[in-house]
């Protein structure tokens, strides 16, 4: 996420039996009336399609461990992170998705959008997005492997359901103020091509404390009305702010789509070396999944 002082400085077949006529005297014998006849079978009924599957904060962990831990640094040109890029690219299309690897051109050089929907899915979907790079030198655990991991584990949960059909997920690049200038290239490139009916960016939401929602203040806020709603439906402690343009919702919210940010707020290790794993906490990461599944089915 880029930093928020520098940004202000600048959802039975039945059978059928024949009655018996009753008989005062012996049993005629004669020619015996026509049976009736049996009920078709009713139909079978489809199964009900099924449901998200539970959010997994342990394998969300996993993802942080492999782009921060593994992966380390990932500037958005450079070639680490490509490596990060080819390894959610696999992730989601290991879960069925179909998925694209974009190239996005920036001042200096290019970096990539990693794009993915579910197969025959068609409409309007909400977009679900993380960005993928980091700062020089940062491994970016908290910023931001730790959005990445909680979009990689809610597309799980949702892989082949309904639900999973009205979401497109894009983990971005370029969103750190590059070399060359400029920010949020990613997005930008993202926002000037397509047309979600909602977006959340979810960056930084590594830490155990209350979810920040936040938006510009300048465009529609269905989206963060609902995450706020979401959020008390199932006990979770969140509260609005209206921010500058720090995280990858920016450009969607000016283009007039309803926009939100998901964070947990500023700490120390923002574009640090120590921005390390252990900088991560499991359960933000479990809150953050749950918060995201309701809202997800709501909107």
């Amino acid at each position: 996420m880029r930093s928020i002082r520098a940004a202000f400085l600048a959802l039975a077949l039945g059978a059928c039996t024949m009655p018996s006529t009753p008989s005062s005297g012996p049993a005629s014998i004669g020619p015996s009336s026509a049976p009736t006849a049996a009920p078709s079978p009713a139909p079978a009924q489809s199964p009900d399609p099924p449901g998200p599957a539970p959010f997994s904060a342990a394998r969300a962990m996993d993802h942080v461990r492999k782009l921060a831990g593994d992966i380390g640094p990932r500037t958005a040109p450079s070639k680490a992170y490509r490596r990060a890029a080819r390894y959610v690219r696999g992730e989601l299309r290991e879960m069925g998705y179909r998925v694209t690897m974009d190239a996005v051109p920036m001042a200096v050089g290019r970096t990539w959008n990693v794009s993915a929907r579910w197969p025959g899915a068609t409409g309007r979907p909400v977009l679900l997005g993380a960005h993928l790079d980091t700062v020089e030198g940062s491994p970016g655990a908290n910023d931001n492997a730790s959005g990445v991991a909680v979009i990689l584990e809610v597309a799980r949960s949702v892989a082949g359901t309904a639900l999973g059909e009205e979401i497109r997920f894009v983990t971005f690049g370029g969103e750190e103020v590059q070399p060359g200038g400029g920010h949020h290239y990613g997005s930008l490139y993202d926002a000037a091509r397509s047309r979600p009916r909602a977006m959340v960016s979810v960056d930084m939401i590594g830490l155990d404390r209350d979810i920040i929602v936040a938006w510009l203040g300048t465009g529609s806020r269905r989206t963060v009305k609902l995450l706020l709603r979401s959020a008390r439906e199932i006990g979770i402690e969140a509260r609005e702010r209206v921010l500058p343009d720090v995280s990858d919702h920016g450009p969607y919210e000016r283009a007039g789509v309803p926009s939100g940010f998901l964070w947990t707020g500023d700490e120390p290790n923002h574009h640090e070396p120590t921005d390390v794993v252990t900088n991560v906490q499991r359960g933000a990461l479990a809150r953050m999944g749950r918060l995201l599944l309701r809202f997800l089915s709501r909107n």
